[in-house]
């Protein structure tokens, strides 16, 4: 752990508090970062990206993972669960170009519509931002749904039971039993799809286009082209940060699961 994690870390924290040309400590990478536009605005995007997905994520995975838990029939559980993670079992990057053959507008999806109504349609959506929330987005719902089953399948099954015996609808069912008591899966789902989209570079280059580059495209692209490892130290930086913020939820409820206990 020391030399894998905590030494690679030290030494970007120092780089991004180095100034390259006279090797002293300096505040200015940071200022340069939050002055220049293109970064900024690719800091903004990469946290409209990660908000996006996560909206999307719970907004999909709470019903499936209800679905799962409560409706589907017991023996049919580990089947459901398995159609929802075996698209996972291939590669990230063979996915993502998968994803290209279907949405683009000579792909799969256009070619069906064109046979069927005789007119040439364009789906504007691939090599956008709307593109990276979905392939992301794709993977949240699969991890959020996975933890949300697991704190809903652990719930008292006489509490349902006491709801319903005195007069509960569904809606009060979920309202005051299955939210409460699956939210521990909910926040760890959100804190984890939120450090991989926060994080991802395959998903906004390969479905995204890199046209309006998150702060990982910018990061990669900036060693490539001047090997500033200052620069893209700073933004690394400015991401574990962020990363740092998001786990305070996940940190509180740890906490709390322990005074509880």
């Amino acid at each position: 752990m020391l030399f894998f994690f905590i030494f690679p870390i030290i030494h970007t924290l120092r780089l991004s508090f180095i100034d390259p040309e006279i090797g002293t400590f300096t505040l200015n990478n940071y200022v340069s970062f939050f002055s220049k536009e293109i970064f900024y605005d690719s800091f903004f995007r990469t946290l409209k990206l990660a908000f996006s997905v996560i909206f999307f994520s719970i907004l999909l995975s709470f019903p499936l993972a209800y679905f799962i838990c409560f409706v589907i029939n017991k023996k049919y559980r580990t089947l459901a669960l398995l159609l929802l993670v075996a698209p996972f079992w291939t590669s990230f990057t063979i996915r993502a170009f998968s994803w290209q053959l279907i949405l683009s507008d000579k792909g799969v999806i256009t070619w069906f519509i064109s046979f069927f109504t005789n007119y040439e349609v364009k789906l504007n959506f691939l090599y956008s931002m709307k593109a990276s929330i979905f392939g992301l987005s794709l993977f949240g719902i699969m991890l959020t749904t996975l933890l949300l089953f697991n704190s809903m399948i652990t719930i008292d099954k006489r509490l349902i039971e006491a709801n319903s015996d005195l007069g509960g609808n569904k809606f009060n069912e979920i309202k005051n039993i299955i939210f409460p008591l699956s939210l521990p899966g909910l926040i760890i789902g959100s804190v984890l799809t939120f450090i991989i989209s926060i994080g991802d570079y395959a998903v906004p280059t390969l479905l995204g286009g890199g046209f309006k580059p998150v702060l990982a495209q910018l990061m990669l692209s900036t060693i490539k082209g001047t090997y500033d490892l200052n620069t893209a130290a700073t933004m690394a930086l400015v991401l574990v940060f962020v990363i740092i913020i998001a786990c305070v939820p996940l940190l509180s409820l740890i906490k709390q699961i322990r005074f509880e206990r």
